[in-house]
């Protein structure tokens, strides 16, 4: 009964994501940028400058929405195949519009799909990246045992994502902030002050921040870099796939 729960709450909450960010993708850079007071681009640029120097082969780009990480990613490791997977058509189309200016000849592929079901081969991958993307996984504990399968051992998971205090008076002042914040937006923007108010909601169904590590720990991903923003309310983490041991001689 409660993994039939689970299962159900797992579609509706797909089902709401490709909807909602259908709906909402020709406003969503703009909106980024407005809720962070225009640090979105700078985090981003951060989140990607800690990546590892070392010959990268192959990207897999989490939620990619209009292509933010995956165009940084082609500049850092131009010789790198890269993967932007999205749930939603709406964001893949623009996001192929912008390749074709910001990017033009880059090594991107966009495919649909969701986070926990890539298709990809197991240890097939040098990096993952999420920006945003976390937060709204309709299954999260199937999204990070699929970060992990496709992790070559020693590969590393790169996350910018709004985290959740374990202090229940610093949890209700967040979600309060993005419950107004994001309602003050969604009616600049859409005339819809219920839009981006889904922050509060899917940050409420996250784990709490401590939580968040041993779920990704439990997953075989090591945390190498956890640097909080925006006073803690965001985050940027960085995760390290365990190395297989060395047989003994």
């Amino acid at each position: 009964m409660h993994l039939t729960r689970e299962k159900a709450n797992g579609t509706r909450r797909r089902i709401l994501n490709r909807t909602l960010f259908d709906h909402i993708a020709p406003g969503y850079d703009r909106m980024n940028t407005f809720l962070s007071l225009g640090r979105d681009g700078a985090w981003k640029r951060e989140l990607i400058s800690r990546l590892p120097n070392r010959p990268v082969a192959r990207v897999l780009d989490l939620a990619t929405g209009t292509g933010d990480l995956a165009f940084l990613l082609a500049r850092r490791f131009p010789r790198a195949r890269i993967i932007g997977v999205d749930l939603s058509p709406q964001m893949l189309a623009l996001a192929k519009k912008r390749a074709s200016v910001e990017a033009p000849g880059a090594p991107i592929a966009w495919r649909r799909g969701e986070m926990a079901k890539t298709g990809l081969a197991p240890g097939s991958v040098d990096l993952v990246t999420a920006g945003y993307a976390l937060r709204n996984a309709p299954d999260l504990g199937a999204t990070l045992a699929e970060i992990a399968r496709v992790l070559k051992p020693g590969g590393v998971a790169a996350v910018l994502e709004f985290s959740r205090s374990p202090h229940r008076l610093v949890q209700k002042l967040e979600l309060a902030f993005l419950w107004l914040w994001g309602g003050f937006w969604g009616t600049l923007i859409h005339r819809n002050r219920h839009i981006y108010q889904y922050f509060s909601h899917s940050l409420a169904l996250y784990p709490e921040h401590p939580v968040l590590l041993e779920r990704f720990r439990d997953a075989g991903l090591e945390v190498t870099v956890d640097r909080p923003l925006y006073l803690g309310m965001l985050r940027i983490l960085l995760f390290r796939k365990k190395a297989k041991a060395k047989p003994r001689a």
